[in-house]
């Protein structure tokens, strides 16, 4: 144990000693919350090979609602997906973002429509960002209008556009995004993915501070110690744990109180905060056993440098962090599905963004901690053979 603490002291004295590393760990996520959420404040960029995916469901046979479930599945940018699915289950694949809203025609939808009431309700993804909703909203109202005009122009010879109908009074939209019907905001979004970023990039410090102690010797003075590659790893994995964690906090703490009192929305966390913990603590493993695995591979500080710095970029640039996955191409979400900030993203967007619960992040929980295994695994076999090579 009185090993483990010397070695644990000596990883945060080499943090301490280089003060601007450590800053950078900090401001550098930090600034990038800011200036993201508020370029990001109420949208997204449209894209013109944008799909607004979503599920319809009709309790209401007649003409006009056949015309209108016609009409808004060749409406673009909307893509009317068929299912099966009952009401309550397309509400649940809608939580997990599997269409970006839904759309039910209401019984007696022709006399609702004719008498200026709801016959429409409209229910929004809570991953669906505010431009796309606005989007989705504005194509169901021009429809629900024409078809309003079309009647009483056919029943009322002259009576011109005067008649149209406000939208509220013939749609009822809101999001699943939690029982008030509010969007989620982009700061719900951009603060988890700019904190798994910055998790990642502590992949530069570890690495190159590993690589320092084995080229001036400390790590061969080690082992001649009879520490043996487990010990001397765990030695590294609890001081930048526990920075990760730090950084977690941080963020945070930004998106609840700073970013607030700037102007911008405030973060909320949910309804059951403490699986953020749990996400928190797999996704700072997964990084901290990556940033070992990096300083193995490598053999230069210039090389631990280029080789982390790119493939964060990468993983981020997959993994939804820098453009949110659904403005991808299908090809490209499914190869982001694999970068452990894809799963880190999806856990915390369980949370914060479908007010899921703890059992909810398991999957991406396990998964996080399955990629910490195997990569825990590649280092120590890395590490024992380059000792072996060089006795």
């Amino acid at each position: 144990m009185g090993v483990m603490k010397a070695l644990i002291r000596k990883e945060l004295l080499l943090l301490l000693r280089d003060p601007h590393g450590l800053l950078l760990l900090f401001v550098m996520p930090a600034v990038f919350v800011l200036i993201m959420t508020f370029a990001l404040q109420n949208q997204y960029a449209m894209s013109s090979d944008v799909h607004l995916d979503f599920y319809l469901l009709s309790e209401h046979d007649s003409g006009l609602s056949r015309a209108f479930a016609r009409d808004l599945a060749n409406t673009s940018p909307l893509n009317r997906v068929p299912t099966e699915a009952g009401w309550e289950e397309m509400q649940a694949l809608a939580q997990a973002d599997e269409v970006k809203f839904l759309v039910r025609i209401k019984p007696g939808f022709d006399e609702l429509l004719i008498q200026r009431k709801p016959a429409v309700e409209v229910l929004f993804a809570p991953g669906t960002s505010p431009v796309f909703a606005s989007v989705a909203e504005g194509r169901v109202m021009e429809l629900l209008n024409r078809l309003y005009l079309r009647y009483r122009l056919a029943s009322m010879p002259g009576v011109q556009s005067s008649l149209e109908a406000q939208g509220e009074d013939l749609m009822e939209a809101r999001s699943l995004y939690d029982d008030s019907g509010a969007m989620p905001s982009s700061v719900q979004q951009n603060v988890p993915a700019w904190l798994l970023f910055a998790m990642f990039f502590i992949a530069v410090p570890l690495s190159t501070t590993l690589i320092n102690e084995r080229q001036q010797g400390t790590l061969l003075r080690l082992r001649s110690m009879g520490i043996g590659p487990v010990k001397l790893l765990a030695g590294k994995v609890v001081p930048y744990f526990v920075v990760n964690l730090v950084q977690v906090v941080v963020l945070f703490l930004i998106g609840l109180y700073l970013i607030p009192l700037l102007g911008g929305d405030t973060l909320t966390l949910g309804a059951h905060p403490e699986g953020l913990i749990l996400v928190s603590v797999a996704a700072s493993l997964a990084a901290v056993s990556y940033a070992l695995l990096v300083a193995q591979i490598t053999s230069t500080i210039e090389q631990a440098t280029i080789v982390s710095g790119v493939f964060n970029i990468i993983m981020a640039a997959l993994g939804g962090v820098m453009v949110p996955s659904f403005l991808m191409p299908e090809t490209m979400q499914q190869i982001g599905s694999f970068s452990p900030m894809a799963w880190g993203l999806n856990g915390f967007f369980d949370i914060l963004l479908r007010n899921g619960t703890v059992t909810d992040t398991l999957p991406e929980v396990g998964a996080l901690l399955g990629f910490t295994a195997l990569m825990l695994c590649l280092t120590v076999w890395r590490y024992r053979r380059r000792a072996a090579e060089h006795g």
